[in-house]
């Protein structure tokens, strides 16, 4: 049996609508009849998420660690009718939550039984996908096998993958000396227990990787199940947010691995990084494939790119660049005003001065496109 026929098994002998959702806020399922939905819950239902003020005020009730089923009252300012709770538990976790509406009415003790009992089906099936989840994901990122047959299967185990983009996060231990250590024996047996029944992940001999819908909480959620489960500090890579296709997330798998390993070796950086966040790592990295975008934003205007150029080869130096252009330092503190302004970024910091330096440079190596463009 699975976590659909549970769901309707169950929906048809109480009468109600029913909707499971995972700890962090994603939706893993819900009964076709669901004719008391609520305007939070059909909100839900059409993101494939909670929504985060929801999951707080939720959370205030205690449900995450409770054993019992829980009755949330109604908050009209959130669109939440009244509703119960059944917490899906196995060996002492929490893996998710069932719900239904209270429609006003109280849950006898039959129907708690069957809540209770439906709660513990669905908590045998979410273990178990767990186990098979982390080998999928190990297929679906092995560059030597065709991935389609595990996207397509890790779609069917959650179908919100298919209307969303996804992250790839690579968490790395943190050491004093100037490299990426691997697992230790003992780090790899507790992390390989503890890590995918919190998250879609697998844990390999130098790297954990996680993947997760785009989205804040995700690089969070891995993050803190780290902190909870291993006993040194752990640097975060996070891919660019992707379409869950094959090549698109081994891409950003790689991005997710190099962002990581920079993060654990240069303490200049965030020990959470995002691969767009790596600086000028992203041109040293033999990781995105083609040139780096961060100039593009520039488009065709030579003027601002040659005053750019002049002034990091001048160890930006202000007189030194109006010196070589010929023009006045108030004009060339306007223009590095404006590319700081279309770049978005800070010309003070020394990686971002790194980072354009190095995309310059590289530019002028690959000469100039055939559509007229700078970049």
């Amino acid at each position: 049996m699975d976590l659909q026929d549970v769901l309707e098994d169950l929906a048809q002998r109480l009468g109600r609508g029913l909707f499971v959702d995972s700890t962090d806020g994603r939706m893993l399922g819900y009964s076709k009849q669901d004719a008391h939905a609520d305007p939070a819950r059909v909100a839900s239902v059409m993101s494939r998420r909670v929504a985060p003020e929801i999951r707080e005020w939720q959370n205030r009730y205690g449900i995450s660690k409770a054993t019992e089923v829980v009755r949330l009252p109604p908050n009209a300012e959130l669109g939440i009718r009244a509703r119960f709770c059944a917490p899906i538990r196995r060996d002492g976790r929490c893996l998710g939550y069932l719900w239904t509406s209270a429609d006003g009415k109280a849950l006898d003790e039959t129907a708690l039984g069957a809540l209770q009992g439906a709660a513990a089906d669905l908590a045998r099936v979410l273990s178990g996908r767990g186990d098979e989840r982390e080998d999928l994901i190990r297929w679906l990122l092995d560059p030597d096998r065709s991935g389609e047959g595990a996207r397509d299967r890790l779609a069917a185990l959650e179908p919100s993958l298919l209307s969303s983009e996804v992250l790839i996060c690579a968490g790395v231990p943190i050491s004093r000396r100037q490299q990426v250590p691997a697992l230790s024996a003992a780090e790899l047996e507790r992390l390989g227990t503890a890590l995918p029944r919190a998250l879609p992940c697998f844990v390999a001999p130098t790297h954990v990787t996680a993947l997760l819908l785009s989205g804040p909480s995700g690089p969070t959620a891995l993050d803190e199940a780290l902190r909870r489960s291993a006993r040194r500090p752990f640097a975060i890579g996070i891919g660019d947010p992707v379409p869950f296709e094959v090549c698109a997330v081994r891409e950003a798998y790689g991005q997710a691995r190099a962002a990581a390993g920079v993060a654990a070796l240069d303490p200049a950086l965030p020990r959470v990084l995002p691969w767009s966040g790596a600086g000028p790592y992203r041109m040293l990295l033999p990781v995105a494939p083609g040139p780096d975008p961060v100039l593009v934003p520039l488009g065709n205007d030579e003027e601002l790119v040659r005053t750019l150029e002049t002034y990091l080869d001048a160890g930006c130096d202000v007189q030194r660049t109006a010196a070589s252009l010929h023009l006045h330092r108030t004009t060339v503190y306007y223009r590095l005003d404006r590319i700081a302004t279309t770049l978005g970024a800070d010309l003070r910091d020394g990686l971002v001065r790194s980072h354009l330096h190095l995309a310059l440079k590289a530019h002028r190596l690959s000469g100039r496109p055939s559509n007229g463009h700078l970049w």
